[in-house]
This record gives C-alpha cells, structure tokens and sequence, in this order.
C-alpha cells in the first residue's frame, strides 16, 4: 500500500467535499470538479481518507490488488483537485524565431511559426487562454492534466529544433543547442 494514501488529506476551508456511489464532489472557488473512484473515501471535519476497502457493488471482493493500487492514484487525484480549485494551474510558453507570433481570435488561438498558412487550434471550455504578448501565450486551468495536454497540443506545432533553438517552448525551458557541422 502507498504511505501516500496512509496519511490523511487536509481539505481547504474553501473547498465542500461530498461523496457518494463512488464519486467524490469537490466544489471551491474556481469551479467544481467530479473523482470517479473505485476504492472507498472517508470524509471527516477537515480531513479525507482513502482506503482501500472496494465498494462491493463495483468489483465484488475487498482488498484486493487493484484497490491498493488505486488508492495512491486516487489520493493523489484528490490533492491535485484541491489545488486546481484553490489556486488554480498555469502554464506559459513562449514563441522563439523571426515572426513566430500567437494572437486570440474568436474561433481560437491562432499561431504564425513559419509555415506557408495560419495555425488554428480550438480552445478547450474549461481553459483560459491569454496572449500577453505576440510571442508570450499564458494558459490556466482548474485539471493540471487538461492544462499540460492543451499546452503540448500548441508545443506540437513547432516543437524547438537543436540548431538554433527555434520553436514553441515552456517559459523556463532551457535547449541544448548542438554544434553545426564544421568544415
């Protein structure tokens, strides 16, 4: 079992936790988000448990493997809720090359990174996309995995390339730049 999952969550002043038929509902400031979950959740004053004991009507039997297993995942799924609803999930990155620009448009972000067209990409609802500048793109979200998945999305486009480090990166990323061939 996971010493992660031994030690008791604290849950947040902000934040009402309720949980029944295997969902566990937080809701805080920024919005409210919904855990499915196989093993079981014991909420008290200001703290939550997670056991392992298996709800009996989703496998059937108790303690088994799969629940050990999962109650790591599901205390960790729940720590990151409480921080997403909290304070919230921020990404940034940053265009790097001669007219690489990002701009906000009402279908989505559009990005110019040297390709002969335009590249739009459809903002998901549950994120907040800001340019704050041409060349800087600020995205937040209350799911850390939704706001890390949107930002691969935009990084895909041109990922940096190892000459002249030219390219869509994470704001404190660092490239490694090789040397061209010598002659």
């Amino acid at each position: 079992m996971s010493n992660l999952a031994k030690q008791e969550i604290k849950i947040p002043k902000n934040i009402s936790v309720n949980f029944s038929k295997n969902i566990l509902i937080c809701k805080g400031p920024l919005g409210s988000k919904s855990i499915l979950t196989k093993v079981t959740v014991i909420i008290n004053k200001n703290s939550l448990l997670v056991t392992s004991n298996l709800l009996s009507d989703v496998f059937g039997k108790k303690d088994s493997f799969e629940a050990k297993s999962l109650q790591g995942t599901t205390a960790s799924l729940i720590k990151q809720a409480f921080i997403g609803l909290t304070s919230g999930f921020r990404q940034r990155l940053q265009l790097v090359g001669v007219g690489y620009r990002a701009n906000l448009t009402s279908d989505g972000l559009e990005l110019k990174v040297g390709y002969s067209h335009t590249c739009l990409i459809e903002i998901p609802l549950e994120l907040k996309v800001f340019c704050l500048k041409p060349t800087l793109i600020s995205i937040s979200g209350t799911d850390k995995q939704e706001v890390g998945n949107f930002a691969a999305l935009v990084r895909s486009y041109k990922v940096p390339e190892p000459y002249k480090g030219k390219g869509i990166l994470y704001q404190d990323e660092k490239i490694v730049l090789k040397e061209g061939k010598r002659s």
